[in-house]
């Protein structure tokens, strides 16, 4: 099954690489496909958002999450600065509208039930991801250009918060689809036809659209988690990861970022001094896994962000890049791993009082990074002073817990690294973005203020000028409406 599925994809891939945005392709309208299949298109839907979310999204965030630095041998970084364009986002936002979610509607409308209810659930984590991007998005009336659905070219952008609520309606749903079954195959690159795993994703997905609430002060939330957990199956190992594989070999069936990246001038991003200045502290050795050792002095070394341009002659064996673990070919495009979900369980423990043991979700959370990288030594660092014990207050319990989510991200999850830094990052505790003790830094050269950091993408180009329903005047220092 493995190779069929691994087929599939250098398949889909190859179509990729082959094809532009040309208007002929932007006008196609799968629903009304006269030989498209629910398989090959959910193969394609999957496939599609694994480039966007790897290629797109994830890369930019690993400079505003401050993993990744510019390094020796390229110009100033626009993005490093914090310069942005509308233009900058048309590419996340074609593959993740135009392609993988246009492709998925045609599945939860033409597929079997075990199909609809795996390209929901996936649907569900792709508008979540957006609502954490962007905030206020097309929803309701996004995907409906067909006659049939009433021929909505310019959607309306629905408030992120009612999306949110309504997403949690639209898994239960998906959910009752998968306990229908029904066929799912190797066309589904992420779980191989396995429902009980699709559903896991789900109830994940459920836990983590409430917990990222938490903060709102609603006092329904605490009730829905812990019901939620006392009930629902989550993910909980390596095998239960949504995750998107790449088998390497040829280049079109390369890990999207590597890919894009070795089709140019290859890997120019260094360590972020913000994040090995972290690990240092904690005498974190989970650096040195995550990035190579610098070749001039056979250390882990990092850059300020910025600051290439601002040192006299640096050299690229002077600064640590990006290990195999976090960059390779072979790499899968995780949507959400089991330590995720964990610290997710952790929190929900240590905020509501969940049937879970907010300790042991915490040490099961980085045990399980530390072993999906390959680093040693989990027991003994979590049995170290300052990193987790019951006898901390509870803003230094969710200080732990944000800092140690936002290391496990490093090179693998990127996105949701800088989300979750964002909604940790409240008045009274802000971890990262504290003046003078916060963990990210002011790139030395910035267009937005000392201590000043993104907190929300640009709406892109595209939507500005053919949806005049966008939303006009995005800065990138907005806030999405969980963010306080």
């Amino acid at each position: 099954m493995k190779i069929y599925k691994f087929f599939i994809l250098v398949s889909f891939m190859a179509f990729i690489s082959s094809c532009g945005d040309s208007l002929a392709e932007i006008n196609v309208d799968p629903n009304n496909s006269p030989s498209a299949r629910p398989q090959e298109v959910l193969t394609s839907g999957i496939g599609y958002y694994a480039t966007a979310l790897d290629d797109n999204i994830n890369e930019q965030c690993a400079l505003m999450a401050q993993y990744w630095a510019g390094g020796p041998g390229v110009a100033i970084l626009d993005h490093e600065r914090y310069f942005f364009e509308p233009s900058d986002f048309n590419a996340e936002w074609t593959r993740s509208y135009q392609q993988s979610l246009s492709d998925l509607s045609f599945v939860i409308k033409n597929g079997t039930p075990a199909q609809s209810g795996a390209a929901q659930i996936l649907t569900a984590n792709i508008f979540q991801t957006f609502v954490d991007l962007y905030g206020d998005i097309p929803y309701s009336e996004a995907l409906k250009g067909a006659i049939d659905d009433g021929a909505i070219l310019t959607p309306k952008y629905d408030d992120a918060k009612s999306i949110y609520d309504d997403l949690l309606v639209k898994i239960d749903g998906a959910l009752a689809n998968l306990a229908k079954g029904g066929a799912l195959g190797s066309e589904d690159l992420i779980y191989g036809g396995d429902l009980a795993k699709w559903a896991k994703f789900g109830n994940s997905l459920k836990l983590k659209i409430l917990v990222r609430q938490s903060n709102l002060g609603d006092a329904s939330i605490a009730a829905k988690i812990k019901a939620l957990v006392s009930s629902a199956s989550f993910i909980e190992s390596q095998n239960e990861m949504a995750k998107v594989p790449f088998s390497g070999g040829a280049a079109n069936n390369w890990n999207p970022q590597y890919g894009a990246a070795e089709s140019g001038i290859g890997m120019f991003y260094v360590a972020s001094k913000s994040f090995t200045t972290v690990l240092t502290k904690l005498n974190d050795k989970r650096d040195a896994v995550l990035f190579k050792l610098a070749p001039a002095t056979n250390t882990i070394v990092g850059m300020a962000q910025g600051n290439v341009n601002d040192l006299v002659s640096p050299k690229p064996e002077d600064f640590s890049k990006p290990s195999a673990v976090a960059y390779g070919p072979t790499n899968d495009v995780i949507l959400m791993s089991h330590w995720e979900v964990m610290f997710l369980r952790a929190e929900a423990a240590l905020r509501y009082g969940t049937a879970d043991n907010d300790k042991t979700m915490y040490d099961n959370a980085v045990t399980a990074h530390f072993s999906y990288i390959g680093a040693p030594g989990a027991s003994a660092y979590l049995a170290a002073d300052g990193i987790y014990d019951q006898s901390f207050t509870f803003d230094a319990k969710i200080g732990s817990i944000a800092v140690q989510k936002w290391i496990s991200m490093c090179g693998l999850q990127e996105a949701e690294g800088w989300i979750e830094s964002r909604r940790f990052d409240i008045p009274s505790t802000k971890i990262f973005t504290s003046a003078g003790n916060g963990i990210f830094t002011t790139p030395t050269r910035t267009v937005l203020e000392n201590n000043v950091f993104p907190t929300i993408r640009l709406y892109p180009q595209s939507e500005l000028s053919f949806n005049p329903n966008s939303p006009k005047g995005r800065k990138i220092t907005d806030k999405v409406f969980w963010d306080n």
